[in-house]
């Protein structure tokens, strides 16, 4: 799905920036904080605005894709970084036109965000989907950060927003449903919910231990138990609370969320 989709690559382009250029220049594509620059061979750094219609080639062969940046939804800074929101759009192979890259986020934006990857290559991610919010909430999985698991924090998150609790990518959640998210490292602490229940505690490998799940007629603590025999004697609300989980290094994250009740017959 292309709201999900996640490209790590290095590029080098050539672009035609006039009319009365009568030879390309070459750049790389390069991530600087959350925020995407091309840096010309001629020492110039285009960013922002001055990005908008340009076309980028990743991936080789079959799986080349041809990304255009149409437009900068937002340019501004997160925990210190330059962070950039782009609308994004990607050619489809069959009838050439471009679509949106992104569906649409909580706040009614298709965006999509570039981020270090390390090696000097980046990856973009839209902010509709969990790999983005993540990078959002703070989770920058290429830092490290005073001795924080960054990556880690940013896995755990990922299986905690798609309520993955098996970490084998077979998610149980449901758009727009609301939880409060606590990590062990203060990053997000925004104190507890009163109308709200301890749900999960949150690893590299999915959920150290589930509470209730997120949504009912999704799975049942049953189905988990026969899914993921790791989590058995850690199922429920006697066995998976803060204070039980509190010692243990691999839950990196709690949530919250709102007690539901199955109701499929």
């Amino acid at each position: 799905m292309v709201h999900r989709l996640i490209l790590f690559f290095a590029l080098l382009i050539f672009a035609q920036f006039s009319p009365a250029s009568v030879s390309a220049l070459e750049g790389r594509f390069q991530a600087d904080g959350m925020d995407l620059v091309l840096k010309l061979s001629d020492g110039r750094v285009l960013r922002g605005q001055t990005l908008t219609g340009m076309r980028l080639f990743l991936g080789t062969g079959a799986d080349e894709r041809e990304i255009r940046i149409d437009d900068i939804a937002l340019e501004t800074r997160l925990r210190g970084l330059p962070l950039t929101f782009y609308r994004m759009s990607v050619k489809d192979r069959e009838t050439g036109a471009f679509k949106e890259l992104c569906q649409v986020d909580p706040d009614g934006e298709r965006a999509a965000i570039a981020y270090p990857n390390g090696a000097d290559d980046f990856s973009l991610t839209c902010t509709s989907g969990a790999e983005g919010k993540c990078i959002l909430f703070g989770y920058f999985p290429w830092q490290t950060q005073d001795g924080i698991p960054m990556r880690d924090l940013h896995r755990a998150c990922v299986h905690m927003l798609r309520a993955d609790y098996t970490g084998d990518d077979r998610p149980t959640a449901k758009n727009g449903t609301k939880i409060n998210i606590i990590d062990r490292f203060g990053i997000q602490n925004p104190g507890h919910v009163s109308w709200m229940e301890f749900e999960a505690a949150w690893g590299t490998e999915g959920a150290i231990c589930v509470a209730h799940p997120r949504i009912a007629d999704n799975i049942t603590l049953d189905e988990l138990a026969d899914r993921a025999p790791r989590l058995k004697g850690r199922l429920g609300p006697h066995k998976c609370y803060e204070e039980a989980v509190r010692d243990d290094p691999r839950a990196l994250i709690y949530n919250e969320s709102v007690l539901t009740w199955r109701t499929k017959r």
